[in-house]
């Protein structure tokens, strides 16, 4: 068992990083990023899988008191329970790790998860400095009772159940194109944005991603209908992901441009850069445009076809 303490605090002490890099001090990482040195027997999608398959398998275990991550997320979260709390970890794993499926990937087997991750995004946000002390003590009851935090996660629960029901009755389509790794959600024009979490943090979504990634498999989304069309990479295309390996990323930036020469609206087109989290091709600056949902899709479509500069997060 390790004993949690906050990333700046252990430089020079021998420690362990899950879901992140290490620093001076680190003796193990446990870290779907890329590049990270995370044992390969070890590796999983999740950090949080990686930080239970340590548990499982003790030839694995340091000599180190710490264990810490730089960032807070859902799948930190997890990653450093498991570790700290192995016992009570594993009596949950199912859920722990759902919750961090929900967290990073905006995918869920189970709804309760997917509310708790949403809670625990909601909570980090109103914690001022290191929200894991708070979270960790949390984290049993949230994954156990969820419906004690709906005020957490009530209003955005909502709008995945809308999404789901688009989905189903066919108000939302999703076309696949799997040479490309691309879905195109059709959303209707009436729908607008709303407040949506990625990781931990706030976003605006027309369509919840976590309704549409768990209706399609395909890691570049595109959505179209609303006032302007978007396009997205799927976080998954950018960790050591292991059960598949995605597409590798298309540079867009060279596209962004084209389509702001194209445009007759105010503003511009912007790519968050190929090698960002989760980055995303989008309008900024004004919220209309003059190119059309089927000009930006044919346009995306030979873009990705075309692969002039790509990205993947994998060593070889």
């Amino acid at each position: 068992m390790h004993r949690y303490r906050a990333y700046g605090e252990l430089t020079g002490v021998p420690h362990v990083v899950v879901d992140g890099s290490g620093q001076d001090g680190t003796v193990l990482t446990l870290s779907h990023w890329p590049g990270m040195p995370t044992p390969d027997d070890l590796r999983r999608d999740l950090s949080a899988e990686i930080a239970f398959a340590y548990v499982d398998h003790p030839e694995h275990r340091v000599d180190a008191e710490f264990v810490t991550n730089n960032h807070h997320d859902q799948d930190g979260l997890v990653s450093v329970f498991a570790l700290t709390e192995p016992d009570a970890a594993l009596a949950r794993r199912d859920r722990l790790i759902d919750i961090a499926r929900a967290g990073d990937f905006g995918t869920f087997r189970e709804r309760d998860a997917a509310r708790a991750a949403i809670a625990i995004a909601n909570l980090e946000d109103a914690i001022d400095g290191d929200a894991y002390p708070e979270l960790l003590g949390r984290l049993p009851e949230l994954a156990d009772h969820p419906d004690r935090y709906r005020e957490h996660w009530g209003d955005e629960d909502d709008h995945i159940s809308a999404t789901e029901a688009a989905i189903a009755d066919g108000t939302i389509t999703i076309t696949e194109d799997p040479a490309l790794d691309l879905a195109v959600v059709h959303v209707p024009e009436s729908w607008r944005a709303r407040t949506v979490h990625r990781f931990t943090m706030t976003d605006q979504g027309v369509a919840h991603p976590f309704a549409v990634f768990n209706a399609t498999e395909r890691f570049v989304v595109v959505t179209v209908g609303g006032a302007v069309p978007d396009l997205r990479y799927r976080y998954e295309t950018w960790v050591h992901y292991v059960s598949t390996r995605p597409r590798p990323r298309v540079e867009l930036t060279a596209l962004a441009d084209e389509l702001t020469a194209a445009d007759g609206a105010p503003g511009r087109w912007a790519f968050d850069g190929v090698e960002g989290l989760s980055p995303a091709l989008h309008h900024v600056g004004g919220d209309a445009t003059t190119v059309t949902d089927d000009d930006f899709v044919a346009r995306v479509t030979a873009a990705l076809r075309a692969a002039a500069s790509t990205w993947s997060p994998y060593p070889d």
